[in-house]
């Protein structure tokens, strides 16, 4: 019954994303940086956004200070690594760009303070909903994982209530432009 309701809502919220603008990635990601969490934080897990995502590689900037971490899709899982300075991106599964593995450091879900998750739709109690993969799930319920959890979204993505099921990770803090 859930797993119905959660396929009519992505066709539908994936109908509206053809049809909206993206918002403004650079105040959202300035709602970011003014999270405690963010000051905090040392490593933190972003990811290459899909068009008409908010981007959160515009906090990368000269931020020495903290490492950044990417996912990379790795069979039913989510491998995370490390960001170098000679890290270079290869085309995954679904065209997502991807760290090449032989030129990032692979890391453990117990070395990410902060993650910035993307979704087609959160409610106001952080529930999310993904494409249907559930590969962010499986990564922040892995016992290892004790980051905070940040959805990023467009003020359309926002809506009162996102059918959640046993498995789905409820976001910490949800963050629209």
């Amino acid at each position: 019954m859930i797993h119905a309701e959660k396929q009519r809502l992505r066709a539908r919220m994936r109908d509206l994303a053809g049809s909206s603008r993206p918002g403004n990635s650079s105040a959202l990601m300035e709602k970011v940086q003014a999270l405690d969490s963010w000051k905090q934080a040392s490593s933190v897990l972003l990811y290459a956004p899909l068009p008409g995502e908010p981007d959160p590689t515009l906090l990368i900037g000269n931020r020495e200070e903290r490492h950044f971490l990417f996912p990379r899709i790795e069979g039913d899982a989510l491998g995370i690594y490390r960001r170098g300075a000679q890290s270079r991106w290869i085309t995954g599964p679904f065209g997502l760009q991807e760290p090449d593995p032989g030129s990032w450091e692979k890391c453990s879900p117990a070395d990410v303070d902060l993650v910035m998750v993307p979704g087609l739709a959160f409610d106001l109690s952080g529930w999310r909903l993904g494409r249907g993969k559930g590969y962010y799930d499986r990564l922040l319920g892995h016992p290892d994982f004790s980051g905070i959890k940040v959805g990023l979204a467009w003020l359309w993505q926002l809506l009162p209530s996102v059918p959640a099921e046993d498995h789905d990770v409820r976001m910490d803090i949800v963050l629209a432009e």
